[in-house]
C-alpha cells in the first residue's frame, strides 16, 4: 500500500516556487493523460527525485517510466536552447537532440539493473543556433520506487567545455609541433605549417605570410574562399612594425562571419616579427584570453618552426642555435601531450579521492616537478585533507603557520626558497570559479627556478584543469549525499525517527556541525531537539525557550526567515546586545532554516554551522532549499501517519472493546495495536464470551483486507460469532452454521477456545487460524495441535474440536499472524520467538505478558489482536 500523504496542495507549491520555470511548468500541466497519471498520484520516489532535480544547478532531467517521460529543470531546458521544446513531460525522443535510439537503450539498461553510467563528452548545440559549441559529460542514476525496482532515471551534466576544448587545441598544437619538427627551409615549414592548421576546426581559416625587405609576402593559405578584410586589407605591416597583434571583426555587410586575428609570428632572439599568421577565430567558442592566448601560441609555435628552419640552412655557423630551437619545441610538444593525459585522466576520475591520486601522479610529470603535495578544504572545515610525496601528509590545520596553509587561507601564490634562499618551489590556490579557494598545489623542483612566462602558463593550465576536477568532485558528492539523505528520510515513520535523521545526516551531506532542530511545544515554548555532541553548557542556553526569543532559530522559527550568517562579525551586526554562544564553542558561519507545513506556516526551524567562515554560493543555497524541502516532506508525512494511526486505534478500540466482567479464577489481558502506516483499519479482533458455570469462550479472527470494507465485515462475523456462541451452538458446529448464514462471499480465519476453570480443560475450534500457545506452569510453551482446518467461508462440515488440560497456573496465548509474521523471515522463526518472550514473563501478570509480547514482537506492518489468560485456581 502506499503510504503518500494527500498532501496536493504542499508539495505542488513547493516545486511550483522552489523548481523554477520548470517547476511551475510541471504544477501548471494537468497530466492526468500522460503516463505519469495525476499529480496528486505520484509516488514519493518520483517526487523526491523531481525535487532534487529541479533544485539542481547543474542542467539535469528525470527520465521516468518505461517510455522515458522526461522532467528536465531550468539548466537543461537552457542546455537544449529555445528551437527544442524541453517542456515536462514529452518523450524523450522529442527533447533529446541527439542520437536518442542510443540514449534509450543506455537508460533502459540502468533499469534494468545494469547500474549508472555515464555518456561522457557529449556535443550540446540545436542545429538551428549558431551559438558557443558546448561539450558536456552526462551521468546516468537509477531512481528506484517504493518497490525496489528502478522506475526512472536522474541524468545530470557537468559541464567538459573547457576540458574538450582544451583538448582539441592541445591535439592542433601537438600536429603542428610535429609537423614543423623535420627540417626544411622557411617557405616550406610554412607551407607545411598551413597545411596543418587547414579545415581544423579551432582555425576555420588562414594565411602565412613572411616578413621581407619589400615588406610581408603571402606564402601559404588554406585554399578557401578568403574572408573580405576590412575596407584597407589586413594590418599587416602594422602588426610587423610594432608586434602587436589585432582582432578585425566582421564586417558590416557580413555580421555571421569570424573574429580574424592578425598576429606576429615571433623570431626567437629577433626584435621584429618574422612573419604575420591571419587566424579566424573559431566561430562557435567566445573570443577571450584563452582563445587569443590559443591562436598565439599557434604563431609562437610557427615562429619556432620557422627559426629551426632558418637554423638549418646555417647548420655549420650556428649548430647550438639549431639544438636550442630543437629543444625549445620538443619542450613544447612534451607539454601540450602531458598537458592533454592530464585532462584525460582529472575526467575519467569518479570521486575526490580518485582527483587527488591523478594530481598527485600525474602532475608532477606535467610540471617537471621533484614532488608534489595537493591540499583540499572542504567547505567550512577548519584542517585541510593533505596527500603527496611530500611529508608530511594528512589532515593540515587550516590556520597553521606553512607556506601551504597560507595560499589556502590567503589565497595568494607563495614562493618556496631553498637553502640558498633562491625559489626551488610554489604553493599554488586552487580556485573556484568565484575566486574563492577550494586548496592549494605545493611544487617543488630540482634546483632554483626563474621567472619563466612559458612555465607560469603552464601552471596556470594546470591549476585550472584540478580546480575544474575538484568543484565536479564536490558538486557530485552533494548530490549522492542529498540522494542519500532522502533514502534515509523515506523510511522514517514517527515524528522522533524523522527528528533523529534531520540532526544526524542534513548536516552530514552539508559538512556542518552541532546541528539543532526547534519546534513550537505547550503555549509559547519552543523545545531544541539536538544530538549528544552538542556541548552541554551550549544546550544549557537553550533552555526554556519562548516564540518571542529574539536568537536566530526561534527568529527563523517564528518569522519563517532564512538566516545565513557569514561570521560573528555579521552576527553582532544584525543581533546587537544579544549573547554568541554558538559563536563561543567555535561555530563561524552560521544557518537557521525554516522548514514550513501545510499553509505555508513555519512548523520548525533546523541551525546549524560551520567552525571555519563559508562563503554560501548559489550551489550551496540550492542545497539548503533542497534540505528543507525533504525535511518539510518528511515532517508533513509523519505527522499525517500519526493522525491516522491515532484515527485508526480509537475507532479500533470502540469495534473491539468488551464490557465482560472476568469470570471467577481466571486473568485476562487483551490488546489490538492496527498497522502503523495510512489509514489501515484491518480486520484482525477478538472477543470474549462469558457462558455458564464460568466458562469462557475466547474469540480471534482476522479478515483479509486493511480497509474500512474489511472492518466491517470483521464487526459482522464477530457479531454473528458472538450470537451462535451466546446461543448454545455446539463448538463443533460453529463455524458451519457461520457459512450458511454468510455464504462464501468473505474469507478470513478464526480461532474459538472455550476455557473451562472447573473442569481444567481448553476446549480449541480452529479454522485456518494460527494456532494459539499454551504454556502449562513450570513446562516450556509449545502450540496446540489441532486438525487441519478450512478458513471462513470454506467450512462445508463439523470442525474437530481439540481438547487439552488448562490447570491453574497455565497460561494461553491466542493472537493474528501480524503478531508473528515479518517480511522476509520464516513464520516457523516468528513463532519462535513468541515462545522465547513468554519464556521471560510467565511469571508476570497477563498484562504485563500482553504488553511484553507487543514490544519484543514489534515491527508489524499488519493488524494485530492478542488475548492473554491464566487459570488463577
Amino acid at each position: 500500500m502506499s503510504t503518500l500523504p494527500p498532501d496536493g496542495v504542499r508539495w505542488p507549491d513547493t516545486v511550483a516556487t522552489g523548481g523554477g520555470g520548470a517547476g511551475a511548468a510541471v504544477t501548471a500541466r494537468d497530466w492526468s493523460g500522460t503516463p505519469l497519471g495525476p499529480i496528486d498520484g505520484w509516488p514519493q520516489s518520483l517526487r523526491t527525485a523531481l525535487a532534487l532535480c529541479l533544485h539542481s544547478p547543474a542542467p539535469s532531467v528525470l527520465w521516468w517510466g518505461d517510455g522515458s517521460v522526461a522532467l528536465p529543470n531550468d539548466a537543461y531546458r537552457r542546455l537544449l536552447g529555445p528551437g527544442r521544446d524541453a517542456a515536462p513531460g514529452r518523450p524523450g525522443a522529442e527533447v533529446w537532440p541527439g542520437d536518442w535510439a542510443a540514449l534509450a537503450a543506455l537508460l533502459a539498461g540502468v533499469r534494468a539493473g545494469r547500474g549508472a553510467t555515464e555518456s561522457r563528452d557529449v556535443p550540446v548545440r540545436a542545429p538551428e543556433e549558431a551559438g558557443e559549441d558546448r561539450w558536456f559529460t552526462f551521468t546516468h542514476s537509477p531512481v528506484t520506487d517504493e518497490s525496489g525496482r528502478a522506475a526512472g532515471v536522474l541524468t545530470v551534466g557537468a559541464e567538459t567545455t573547457a576540458r574538450v576544448v582544451g583538448a582539441r587545441r592541445l591535439r592542433l598544437l601537438a600536429a603542428l609541433g610535429a609537423a614543423l619538427a623535420e627540417p626544411g627551409d622557411p617557405e616550406e615549414v610554412a607551407r607545411r605549417a598551413v597545411k596543418t592548421l587547414a579545415g581544423a576546426a579551432p582555425v576555420p581559416f588562414v594565411q602565412l605570410h613572411l616578413a621581407t625587405p619589400a615588406g610581408p609576402r603571402l606564402v601559404a593559405a588554406d585554399g578557401v574562399e578568403a574572408l573580405p578584410g576590412p575596407p584597407d586589407g589586413w594590418p599587416l605591416a602594422e602588426v610587423l612594425a610594432d608586434g602587436a597583434p589585432r582582432l578585425v571583426p566582421p564586417p558590416d555587410d557580413r555580421p555571421a562571419a569570424p573574429v580574424v586575428a592578425v598576429l606576429p609570428v615571433p623570431d626567437p632572439g629577433a626584435a621584429a616579427p618574422a612573419g604575420v599568421l591571419v587566424a579566424a577565430l573559431d566561430p562557435h567558442r567566445p573570443v577571450d584570453a584563452d582563445h587569443r592566448a590559443f591562436v598565439e601560441l599557434l604563431a609562437g609555435q610557427i615562429g619556432a618552426g620557422l627559426a629551426v628552419a632558418r637554423a638549418e640552412h646555417r647548420r655549420a655557423a650556428d649548430r647550438a642555435e639549431l639544438r636550442l630551437f630543437r629543444a625549445l619545441s620538443e619542450r613544447a610538444l612534451r607539454r601540450a601531450e602531458t598537458l592533454a593525459r592530464l585532462a584525460g585522466a582529472l575526467s575519467s576520475a569518479r570521486g575526490r579521492d580518485a582527483i587527488v591520486e591523478v594530481l598527485t601522479t600525474v602532475v608532477p610529470a606535467v610540471v617537471d616537478a621533484t614532488a608534489l603535495r595537493v591540499a583540499v578544504a572542504s567547505p567550512g572545515r577548519t584542517v585541510l585533507d593533505v596527500a603527496g610525496d611530500v611529508a608530511p601528509a594528512g589532515p593540515l590545520p587550516v590556520d597553521a603557520d606553512v607556506p601551504l596553509a597560507r595560499a589556502v587561507r590567503d589565497n595568494v601564490v607563495l614562493p618556496l626558497a631553498g637553502d640558498d634562499g633562491r625559489a626551488t618551489g610554489l604553493c599554488l590556490p586552487l580556485r573556484y570559479g568565484d575566486g574563492g579557494t577550494l586548496g592549494a598545489l605545493e611544487i617543488r623542483w630540482a634546483g632554483p627556478v626563474g621567472d619563466d612566462e612559458a612555465l607560469r602558463n603552464l601552471l596556470d593550465a594546470v591549476a585550472g584543469l584540478c580546480s575544474q576536477a575538484l568543484q565536479r568532485a564536490e558538486l557530485v558528492g552533494s548530490a549522492q549525499a542529498m540522494a542519500g539523505f532522502a533514502a534515509r528520510l523515506s523510511v522514517t515513520r514517527s515524528t522522533a525517527e524523522a527528528i533523529e535523521v534531520i540532526l544526524d545526516a542534513a548536516t552530514t551531506a552539508l559538512g556542518a556541525e552541532l546541528p539543532g532542530l526547534a519546534m513550537r511545544a505547550e503555549g509559547r515554548r519552543v523545545r531544541l531537539w539536538y544530538h549528544d555532541d552538542v556541548p552541554g553548557t551550549l544546550a544549557a542556553t537553550f533552555h526554556d525557550l519562548a516564540v518571542d526569543d529574539p536568537r536566530p532559530i526561534v527568529r527563523a522559527l517564528r518569522d519563517g526567515e532564512r538566516l545565513v550568517l557569514r561570521d560573528r562579525a555579521d552576527f553582532a551586526a544584525r543581533f546587537p546586545g544579544l549573547p554568541d554562544p554558538v559563536g563561543a564553542h567555535g561555530l563561524v558561519t552560521t544557518v537557521a532554516l525554516p522548514l514550513f507545513g501545510a499553509g505555508h506556516r513555519p512548523i520548525a526551524a533546523l541551525g546549524f554551522g560551520w567552525r571555519r567562515e563559508r562563503p554560501l554560493r548559489d550551489t550551496d543555497l540550492a542545497l539548503l532549499d533542497t534540505v528543507a524541502d525533504l525535511c518539510e516532506q518528511t515532517l508533513e508525512r509523519v505527522r499525517l501517519a500519526a493522525a491516522e494511526h491515532n484515527l485508526v486505534t480509537r475507532l479500533a478500540g470502540r469495534l473491539r472493546s468488551s464490557s465482560l466482567t472476568t469470570p471467577r479464577g481466571m486473568e485476562v489481558a487483551t490488546r489490538y495495536r492496527p498497522a502503523m502506516s495510512g489509514l489501515h483499519l484491518g480486520g484482525d479482533w477478538y472477543d470474549l464470551v462469558r457462558q455458564d458455570g464460568d466458562r469462557l469462550a475466547v474469540v480471534v479472527g482476522d479478515v483479509v483486507g486493511h480497509q474500512v470494507e474489511a472492518a466491517a465485515d470483521m464487526a459482522q462475523l464477530r457479531t454473528m460469532l458472538n450470537t451462535l456462541i451466546r446461543l448454545g451452538v455446539p463448538l463443533e458446529e460453529v463455524f458451519l452454521r457461520l457459512t450458511e448464514l454468510l455464504g462464501v462471499g468473505f474469507l478470513g480465519t478464526c480461532l474459538v477456545v472455550v476455557v473451562d476453570p472447573v473442569a481444567r480443560t481448553a476446549r480449541v475450534a480452529r479454522a485456518g487460524h494460527p494456532h494459539p500457545v499454551v504454556l502449562p506452569a513450570g513446562q516450556p510453551p509449545r502450540a496446540v495441535p489441532t486438525a487441519h482446518a478450512l478458513p471462513l467461508g470454506m467450512v462445508d462440515r463439523p470442525m474437530t474440536v481439540t481438547t487439552i488440560p488448562f490447570a491453574p497456573g497455565d497460561v494461553l496465548v491466542a493472537y493474528t499472524d501480524g503478531l508473528v509474521e515479518r517480511r522476509g523471515r520464516p513464520y516457523d522463526e516468528g513463532v519462535a520467538a513468541l515462545h522465547r518472550s513468554l519464556l521471560g514473563v510467565r511469571d508476570e501478570p497477563v498484562e504485563a505478558i500482553a504488553d511484553a509480547l507487543l514490544h519484543d514482537l514489534a515491527g508489524s506492518e499488519d493488524d494485530q489482536a492478542l488475548v492473554v489468560l491464566r487459570h488463577l485456581g
